[in-house]
């Protein structure tokens, strides 16, 4: 039942990228990128509150100071993967993301261990080796970046796979403290924390940007359709991988997400935006798929 939860998250996640991409070109600065964040988040918001309200979750009944951490810890972490992910891609690490990225995957896998005391076998630690090296060679950041990498930029990558981990861990610990109550609750009050935070950021770059540029209100109205559908697969994507931790240990789980969901991506880019798949970039994904067989199978 794991594993259809994981292809449920996976799938969206894709969808997720697809929108991404396509919308991509309208939004200029972090402003405009903070404001579409928030708009998601507050979607996501809208999408919780009508599940409970049709599944009659009664969210008093279900409430506690634990969840509501658990969740602000879920929802700030979330945002802090946001804007790292945006400056990052800003400071022109892009290529460097899917390597901390997969680094970010110890984050929940050592703290599952030390908390839970969920086993790491030695195949699963190859695996993720093999992982790594896959996602290294896909970059191929020593021969397209091009300017060296900042003390700052490296900082920011670090953050950002630190606080993907930690979402990541965030769904666990939800699941192994509160396997009664409906995930539904959990990722609603996510999102309330990650819009709250989010919309922080949004006028702080606004007013930098406005200072600086004087630039318009982000119109917004051209994208929304894309917006929506995002918003959908977000909530949904973050919904089937908490389900996902419930069956599945993290030292699978987490693994096979990051590095399933950067084959399907870079396929969904070929087939739909032509990007050329590079003899580098085939051999790491053929690499992806050997250490996921590693992890699973053997």
């Amino acid at each position: 039942m794991g594993y259809l939860f994981l292809a449920l998250a996976l799938l969206c996640g894709v969808t997720k990228g697809y929108c991404g991409k396509k919308t991509s070109g309208y939004v200029e600065g972090f402003g405009d990128a903070m404001f579409t964040n928030t708009v998601r988040m507050v979607f996501c918001i809208i999408i919780g509150a009508a599940m409970m309200l049709f599944g009659k979750i009664n969210v008093l009944d279900a409430l506690d100071g634990g969840i509501i951490l658990i969740s602000a810890f879920s929802g700030i972490t979330t945002s802090v993967f946001v804007v790292t992910w945006l400056v990052s891609v800003k400071k022109g690490a892009y290529m460097m993301l899917d390597v901390f990225l997969m680094l970010g995957v110890l984050v929940p896998i050592l703290l599952s261990f030390a908390l839970f005391g969920e086993p790491v076998r030695l195949n699963q630690w190859i695996g993720l080796i093999v992982l790594f090296v896959a996602v290294v060679i896909m970059c191929s950041y020593n021969n397209s970046i091009k300017e060296k990498i900042t003390p700052f930029s490296f900082f920011l990558l670090v953050l950002s796979g630190a606080a993907n981990g930690l979402t990541s861990f965030s769904q666990k610990l939800f699941i192994k403290s509160y396997s009664h109550i409906p995930v539904s609750v959990f990722n609603f009050f996510t999102y309330v924390f990650s819009a709250i935070v989010l919309a922080v950021f949004f006028f702080v770059f606004r007013a930098k940007e406005n200072r600086e540029k004087r630039k318009g209100v982000f119109g917004i109205r051209k994208i929304l359709g894309y917006v929506l559908v995002m918003s959908v697969c977000l909530f949904l994507n973050s919904y089937f991988s908490t389900l996902a931790a419930a069956h599945l240990d993290s030292a699978t789980l987490y693994p096979l997400n990051q590095g399933a969901a950067l084959v399907l991506s870079s396929l969904m880019s070929a087939v739909f935006f032509k990007e050329k798949l590079t003899g580098k970039c085939i051999i790491g994904l053929c690499l992806c798929f050997a250490g996921l067989i590693i992890i699973n199978v053997l």
